[in-house]
């Protein structure tokens, strides 16, 4: 399961750029089918899933587990091949073992893979592709299953979920502010999709504010500190709500 959240993260970063704009009719018939595609899979239903898969795919989905989503929208389509082919990101909501966060869903970057096929959009997954890994292309074992998990595997499970807690960023993890005076925190959006920050916790005489709470893709806030007179140093937390990430923030009074 982490494997495969992994490839798909990959996938999703891709998709961080300007599409071409498809016709009105195509766009939605496909949102309409993505829609209907995850809605099946939050709620089980996965034989009638299958109808909406590639025929080169259906031994794929067969045989894969099936994400325990909990919820999904898409946020991003990208087409290709004159609008008969798309590759989509959907942010979905689902349990992921992350210390500290394994009782609370997190709404996580996933990547999908589209076609035309017999005049109806399916899902579909280049299976070639999700073979090569930065270590190299992955081979079947002698049962077929593939080789055993390496210590390339484990740290390409640790940096999938540093991508994950890395969605959000600080320019600075230490803020030292003189009392009278205010210094400013840039907060930037490196995910694939809209991200909505918020301040948990608070110092003693020191005000927080964030200019521009709701960030989408590439856009940037700012977190602007006033101390006070009576300002004391302590610890604030960003939050990002679709993770349910905390980024900490020390402040110290010189």
């Amino acid at each position: 399961m982490l494997r495969v959240l992994f490839f798909s993260v990959l996938a999703a970063v891709a998709l961080a750029q300007d599409a071409p704009k498809p016709p009105e009719k195509v766009d939605r018939a496909l949102r309409e089918r993505i829609n209907q595609f995850y809605d099946l899979h939050i709620k089980k239903e996965f034989r009638k899933a299958e109808g909406m898969v590639a025929k080169d795919t259906k031994e794929f989905f067969y045989s894969h587990n099936k994400p325990a989503y909990l919820g999904c929208e898409t946020v991003k389509i990208e087409y290709s091949n004159n609008f008969k082919q798309a590759k989509a990101t959907e942010l979905c909501s689902q349990y992921i073992m992350v210390p500290g966060f394994e009782d609370k869903p997190m709404k996580v970057p996933f990547g999908s893979t589209w076609k035309v096929e017999s005049g109806k959009w399916v899902w579909f997954v280049d299976q070639e592709a999700m073979k090569t890994t930065p270590w190299g292309k992955m081979v079947p074992g002698p049962d077929g299953k593939g080789q055993p998990i390496s210590s390339a595997m484990t740290r390409s499970i640790s940096q999938e979920t540093g991508f994950v807690l890395g969605l959000v960023k600080l320019d600075k993890s230490t803020v030292a502010i003189r009392k009278g005076t205010s210094e400013t925190i840039t907060i930037r959006n490196t995910a694939p999709g809209a991200m909505d920050v918020s301040i948990m916790g608070t110092v003693p005489g020191v005000e927080a504010k964030i200019d521009h709470p709701n960030m989408k893709i590439g856009e940037s806030a700012t977190l602007t500190l006033q101390a006070g007179q009576d300002a004391k140093p302590g610890q604030i937390n960003v939050k990002v709500e679709q993770t349910g990430v905390l980024i900490p923030l020390q402040i110290t009074i010189p």
